[in-house]
């Protein structure tokens, strides 16, 4: 099986300083290593009719079933608990195995310079290249006498 996800969506109670309770997710997350990705939003549409009153979401990713049980139980998430449900008004959690249907494409190659704004040196053929442009061994600077014949 693939890998699992836990998501919470959540309704804050009025008055709750919602920020500060994203910290405290964020740092109870990074202290817990089997949680291998957490990401988190809120609604930005206030569509109250789709959104029922619920603003947050938080999603964890885990390598199996088992990870989710670890984290469940960690000692830091049994502390957190309290907390997060004081603040909360309303809450949905779902613990299910993803199924990845899409993966994104990777981001498209830069393309090439062209032609024209290659360097002058690619632009000639090899023999002129080593005839013609001089190498870091016999380019020399221009004297004072030189530059001013």
């Amino acid at each position: 099986m693939g890998e699992f996800k836990h998501l919470v969506v959540a309704k804050f109670k009025e008055g709750v300083n919602v920020d500060e309770i994203v910290e405290q997710v964020e740092k109870m997350v990074s202290d817990i290593d089997s949680v291998k990705f957490f990401e988190w939003g809120h609604d930005v549409e206030g569509q109250d009719m789709l959104t029922q009153g619920f603003t947050h979401v938080f999603s964890m990713t885990f390598d199996d079933k088992e990870a989710i049980t670890s984290f469940l139980t960690h000692p830091k998430h049994l502390e957190f608990c309290p907390t997060f449900s004081a603040a909360i008004d309303q809450i949905v959690v779902l613990d299910f195995p993803s199924i990845l249907v899409k993966v994104a494409a990777p981001p498209p190659s830069p393309p090439s310079p062209p032609a024209s704004e290659a360097t002058p040196e690619a632009a000639l053929p090899p023999v002129l290249t080593s005839t013609l442009l001089p190498t870091p061994a016999t380019a020399t600077a221009p004297t004072p006498a030189s530059a001013s014949a």
